[in-house]
């Protein structure tokens, strides 16, 4: 360990730009590593963000003739074994990593609070480092999303610190779709659910997938660590009840602090050993109020009283493509939101009804992932249902491939449409669908782009069509709605 991240030590991050590795690249040269790499998309706005800060970003074909000796290629899950840059390196003889293997040794020398789950792990873990940072920690945030204008995540070498036992903090969110979070062993840990996704790196079974939770959450029990879980989660309650440093929260009153929401002002009440304390949060809603209990009881085992910890997240400004607000443009509002399992597809749902109620929805949704598409299927259309206008594009692959794309894309077509009826969209060129969509939107409506995929750029586009004073230039002069009931008529 004392040899790889000796000071100037040469890395090479592949996929640079994605959300886990951006987050490497930053943490790498906050600790005095020499640090580039490439991309495919490499001129976007996490690019410009890495280049800011002195890390060069170039294109694959560049990159796969530009690779230096002493330099250690960094890989993730995603890339695959014929990348041309990872080809290059194997060709020259250069050391290659995993991700997680450079991230648990920078870990392996903070205090570590580690977040797990299925959902939610990204919210949670910027709130609890927004609570940290505001306490005066400085803490390290390795996060796989932005705190939205908040960019104090990676303090430089030679920075003054509080620590713990002789440490200065780090606040990581993990990984389990390939189970490289088992790599970390933190001193305080955090498990929010155990969902039914990646099974495909667990046999295809979720009891396996439970198992690694078991594992994670006995290695911070190791280390006489204490263990945070929601109770409302069978399965978490079981594993985190067995160690003995554990704390529960959530919903049902059989927690330790039960987090009681209130839908109708958008408010909570959080009780625990008989005391009561309001919570109001400015970009709330019932997971995010969660989300905060959570992370403040992380920060109480980092000496930070709970009562006081709560307020801070009153002004938490939310996390960058979580219910992010693109415009506001004379009454549409246009959201993006991360979301791509059913279950957090019905959650972010939920919390746009409750932020803006009574307001007509058209959801553009960019499913996630061949294998994810594959085990839910029939759990996407229940989700949808009460959107007001649906328009669902194919599958985003993520790298991944399939046997029969347009056969899975039809079949999810299928589904979404026998849930949902009238309110799913004709499919249609992605240009004409932008347009359309502008034509058709009102002062009242709300549009979200949704899904970790390209979707995103989507919605930018569409904020340029709907800001723009020019006319839009439709193929059709139908709305929406008038497509949808040609489609159906």
């Amino acid at each position: 360990m004392t040899e790889l991240l000796r000071p100037g030590r040469s890395f090479f991050l592949v996929g640079i730009c994605g959300a886990g590795m951006s987050s490497l690249a930053m943490l790498l040269h906050s600790v005095g590593m020499d640090v580039r790499g490439s991309d495919i998309v490499n001129n976007g706005p996490e690019a410009e963000r890495l280049t800011s800060l002195g890390i060069q970003v170039m294109s694959e074909a560049e990159a796969s003739g530009a690779l230096r000796h002493d330099e250690i290629l960094v890989r993730s899950s995603a890339i695959r074994p014929d990348n041309v840059v990872l080809m290059a390196a194997v060709g020259i003889r250069a050391d290659v990593l995993h991700r997680t293997d450079v991230l648990s040794a920078v870990a392996s020398q903070y205090f570590l609070i580690a977040v797990a789950g299925t959902h939610g792990k990204t919210t949670t873990s910027g709130m609890i480092g927004y609570v940290l940072a505001r306490q005066s920690f400085t803490p390290t945030i390795c996060v796989g999303g932005h705190i939205a204008g908040f960019d104090e995540v990676f303090p430089p070498v030679g920075t003054q610190r509080r620590q713990i036992l002789g440490r200065p903090v780090m606040v990581l969110e993990t990984d389990e779709s390939d189970g490289s979070f088992l790599k970390f062993h933190p001193d305080v840990a955090v498990v929010t659910n155990i969902d039914n996704d990646h099974l495909g790196a667990y046999g295809d079974k979720f009891s396996n997938l439970v198992g690694a939770f078991a594992q994670f959450s006995q290695q911070c029990a190791e280390r006489s660590g204490l263990i945070v879980g929601c109770g409302d989660d069978r399965e978490v309650a079981r594993i985190v009840q067995a160690l003995p440093r554990h704390v529960l929260y959530g919903q049902e009153a059989s927690n330790q602090v039960q987090m009681c929401y209130d839908v109708r002002n958008n408010t909570a009440i959080v009780a625990r050993e008989g005391m009561e304390q309001p919570f109001a949060m400015e970009r709330g809603d019932e997971k995010s109020y969660l989300n905060a209990v959570a992370a403040c009881l992380a920060c109480e085992a980092a000496g930070l009283p709970f009562a006081d910890t709560l307020p801070i997240l009153k002004g938490f400004p939310g996390m960058e493509r979580r219910m992010q607000l693109l415009t506001d443009h004379d009454g549409t509002v246009v959201l993006t939101d991360h979301a791509d399992h059913p279950t957090e597809i019905r959650a972010t749902l939920q919390a746009v009804s409750v932020r803006y109620p009574g307001r007509p929805l058209t959801l553009v949704l960019q499913p996630h992932r061949f294998s994810r598409v594959s085990t839910c299927l029939e759990e996407y259309g229940p989700a949808l249902v009460g959107v007001s206008r649906i328009v669902l594009l194919d599958i985003f692959p993520a790298g991944e491939t399939a046997e029969r794309p347009k056969e899975l894309n039809k079949m999810l077509r299928e589904s979404v449409k026998a849930a949902v009826g009238g309110s799913l969209a004709p499919q249609m060129p992605v240009h004409q669908m932008l347009d359309v969509l502008r034509v058709s939107a009102t002062p009242d409506d709300v549009v979200l782009f949704m899904g970790p995929g390209d979707v995103n750029k989507l919605g930018l586009r569409f904020c340029g069509l709907l800001t723009s004073d020019n006319t839009v230039q439709c193929e059709t002069a139908a709305s929406l709605e008038g497509r949808i009931q040609q489609e159906n008529d």
